[in-house]
């Protein structure tokens, strides 16, 4: 179980709430709960946000930096006529570009997003008389939206006086599904005060496990804790956070936090090291856990009725199993799942995932290391071919100097955006898609040499590729760690873009589905590997050589392709010798040195 210095800034039990501007479902039960959302390009209408002149100020006095401030309605699709379809499959006519056929009065507007200016959108559901709009995007992930400012191209910005809202498009799909079984009501706006009597919690605000999918080999626990919410006018003196697990042969955690009496607006924190604290989830250590699918259970009740109970219940799922350890959720083969496909770069995108744990010697005990990852790769097969394009997968020790993200050694370069100070390349595959077929799919890339894991050692498995333009890769946005990172304070879901590398990752810390494979004595030799690595590395010439060995040896250096680079006799002298790869060109060796008495010793080295 990973144990924490905690850092969390508010030590207190309760304090007070900063406004709360939510997109949630309110009924019927399969859609409730809050949604990730894009907005109405800083219209001035949403906290913290400025008019950027592109969208006017909404009629009704519906500012949702205010209070209680919001919409809540039944949804409906909006139809304008055209005919076709879209090429996510969808009628064109749900696009809403033209004045609607359909009569919306009181309702949410359900839009898809393809072909015109968002403000077309908004102003024909608002002409149709929706009191706010939801767009759902034609792709994973949500953007902020502007509004046109051209009269030529349509209706503008600052004629519309609704709200919208952008949601994913698996959302969107969820909700769109749901609505051909009745009516579903959304909620928008501001919940602080909007209720009587209302308390609820926030994706994001809860601790979750740390991989989705774990190893039973190595498991041991977690910890537990959420924040909690008094949206509403009254105070609460009943209020109870409930966490509970069930597993495969039922529950195995039950715990309930009393809350002192909450004030209109307080927020309580029930994390470790608080004031109140939930016990950790703990078994008794690795060997106590019984493989299988658990889930994660948060309840906040005001111990009578609430008037907005859409935000009260939270659940994640993790399963334990004995082939792979993955930060994102894992299927019934134990593959990871992802849901969302971000990128941003023209160059190069590397999406890493972060792996620290202190029983990785329970596996090597065992003779199993690490032989390669799935991963998820995505393309927009509209315009796009997978077929061709190549994909590398990396594992690096990141032997950083520091404990944690709030450690005086951690640097980060502002000038070179630069997360990673001393990556060191130990394994490498590389995959060609055989075409389209593999999109959105787990594919299986095997390392160029297996790996045992160290306990404590910090690792980065990373999927890589140099042309961001048509590659992204998966991950799961059901599982959120910005929690775990706020309070335990190591990264979660590194990313490395054109503009730097960050240890914050994507907004809302969503998984990486990059599901790391470990198997039993495949290319794994205990008995006559050892130890060997490269300083520094990467390296532009010399690099010292260390062995855990002295004497004679014999050293064979070869590139990916496997053509031979070097082959040298060698000495060790207290386990040490200088090589020069000046004369080499630039890219990735693997380095092979054997000792007299057969053992070897296999890393890689990258020259610059």
């Amino acid at each position: 179980m990973k144990k924490i210095l905690l850092t969390i800034l508010t030590l207190a039990t309760c304090g007070t709430a900063y406004s709360q501007v939510v997109c949630a479902g309110v009924s019927p039960a399969a859609i409730q709960g809050n949604y990730d959302y894009g907005i109405q390009g800083s219209c001035g209408q949403w906290p913290g946000e400025t008019d950027d002149g592109t969208w006017g100020a909404w009629t009704g006095g519906l500012d949702f930096n205010n209070p209680g401030n919001f919409v809540q309605a039944e949804l409906m699709l909006v139809e304008d006529g055209t005919s076709g379809l879209n090429p996510q499959g969808n009628p064109i006519s749900q696009e809403g570009c033209n004045a609607l056929t359909n009569n919306l009065t009181g309702k949410i507007a359900v839009i898809y997003r393809n072909t015109c200016w968002f403000s077309s959108k908004v102003y024909y559901a608002e002409e149709a008389g929706a009191v706010a709009v939801i767009i759902v995007n034609r792709e994973a992930g949500i953007i902020g939206m502007l509004g046109n400012t051209d009269i030529m191209n349509g209706p503008l910005g600052i004629d519309c006086n609704i709200p919208a809202v952008m949601i994913d498009i698996t959302d969107g799909q969820a909700l769109v599904a749901e609505m051909q079984n009745g009516p579903v009501e959304m909620f928008i706006g501001n919940k602080l005060g909007a209720f009587s009597n209302d308390v609820g919690a926030v994706k994001g605000e809860f601790l979750v496990p740390e991989f989705g999918g774990d190893l039973v080999d190595i498991f041991d626990g977690f910890e537990v804790g959420l924040q909690a919410y008094n949206y509403g006018a009254n105070d609460q003196s009943s209020v109870t956070i409930q966490a509970t697990i069930d597993g495969p042969g039922g529950n195995v955690y039950d715990e309930t936090v009393v809350l002192p009496t909450m004030l209109s607006g307080d927020t309580a924190f029930v994390f470790p090291g608080n004031t109140l604290e939930f016990p950790a989830f703990d078994l008794g250590g690795p060997g106590s856990y019984t493989a299988g699918d658990y889930t994660l259970t948060y309840g906040v009740d005001l111990g009578g009725s609430d008037d907005a109970n859409f935000d009260n219940t939270y659940s994640v799922n993790f399963s334990l199993n004995s082939d792979v350890i993955s930060r994102s959720s894992i299927d019934g083969a134990n593959l990871p799942v992802a849901n969302a496909y971000p990128s941003n770069s023209v160059i190069e995108y590397e999406a890493c995932t972060m792996m620290q744990e202190p029983n990785m010697s329970l596996l090597t005990n065992q003779n199993k290391g690490a032989t390669g990852a799935y991963i998820i790769p995505h393309t927009d097969t509209n315009i796009n071919n997978l077929a061709g394009a190549e994909i590398f997968v990396n594992a690096y020790l990141w032997d950083d100097a520091w404990v944690d993200l709030d450690d005086i050694n951690y640097q980060f370069d502002p000038a070179t955006a630069d997360a990673f100070q001393n990556l060191n390349l130990i394994a490498f595959g590389t995959h060609y898609p055989g075409g389209n077929s593999e999109v959105d799919v787990p594919v299986f890339v095997e390392f160029n040499v297996p790996i045992y894991l160290a306990d404590n050692q910090r690792y980065l498995f990373c999927a890589q590729t140099f042309q961001p333009d048509i590659i992204s890769f998966g991950y799961d946005n059901g599982i959120d760690h910005d929690a775990n990172q706020a309070i335990f304070r190591q990264p979660v879901s590194t990313v490395k873009t054109d503009n730097g590398t960050f240890t914050g990752g994507w907004a809302g810390l969503s998984a990486p589905s990059i599901a790391l494979r470990i198997e039993a004595g495949i290319g794994l030799d205990e008995v006559n590997a050892v130890h060997g690595s490269a300083f520094p590395n990467p390296t532009t010439g010399k690099v010292a050589v260390s062995i855990d060995a002295s004497g004679d040896a014999t050293l064979k250096v070869v590139d990916i392709t496997g053509k031979v680079a070097m082959n040298a006799k060698i000495t060790l002298v207290n386990g040490v010798i200088k090589v020069d790869m000046s004369s080499l060109d630039a890219g990735v060796y693997i380095f092979n040195v054997t000792l007299k008495n057969g053992k070897t010793s296999q890393f890689n080295v990258i020259k610059k």
